[in-house]
């Protein structure tokens, strides 16, 4: 069942958060409750990585970036969304990239630990395709890491030439980011199915 916690992990943060922003876009609660599908993805990543650190040390190093995002996530829904620091066009993005970081270490230990199993259980074609994913996922996120810094030389009240490309980009990452979630539940499923973990 070990994988299988990565595979809700995705699962929950997709659909629950179709859910939140409906009631966020809506305004029945207040933004808080985006990071709720967050904080729950991450929480079920870092007890699969916890359950997975016996079988290979990327998934130890993986749980330290798990649980960096649960702290970010916290913070995300503390932090006063009408401070003078918060209202500031520049927070979100700066909180965004900071969140970006460790992401890309958690998956990066996650296809790490996968590939290395695989390989040891002679699944050279689960091993390429843990390969894949991470590359898959390092295009989405240079994709927002593009957007965002493009939208800093947007002008929102004279529509300009980087306002355009901020918007083009943060359609990509929009598809992009759904392609993901659906692979990265794919791999996670068929990594449960392939890979042998009877000790864990």
């Amino acid at each position: 069942m070990s994988f299988m916690y990565f595979f809700w992990g995705f699962l929950s943060q997709w659909a629950l958060g179709l859910v939140t922003s409906a009631f966020s876009t809506s305004g029945m609660t207040g933004s808080w409750i985006d990071q709720v599908p967050l904080l729950v993805g991450y929480l079920f990543h870092f007890i699969g990585f916890m359950k997975l650190k016996p079988a290979n040390v990327a998934f130890g190093k993986g749980s330290i970036s798990a649980l960096v995002l649960i702290l970010l996530s916290i913070v995300q829904m503390l932090l006063p969304v009408n401070s003078t620091l918060t209202s500031q066009p520049w927070w979100g993005s700066v909180l965004t990239v900071i969140v970006i970081v460790p992401e890309m270490f958690m998956i990066y230990y996650l296809c790490r630990g996968i590939g290395e199993l695989a390989e040891a259980q002679r699944r050279p074609n689960l091993r390429e395709i843990a390969a894949r994913r991470w590359r898959l996922f390092v295009y989405c996120q240079v994709t927002i890491a593009l957007a965002l810094v493009t939208s800093i030389f947007a002008n929102p009240s004279e529509p300009n030439a980087w306002g355009v490309v901020a918007g083009i980009l943060s359609i990509v990452y929009v598809i992009l980011n759904l392609i993901v979630y659906i692979m990265l539940l794919t791999f996670t499923w068929r990594t449960h199915k392939e890979l042998e973990l009877d000790s864990l």
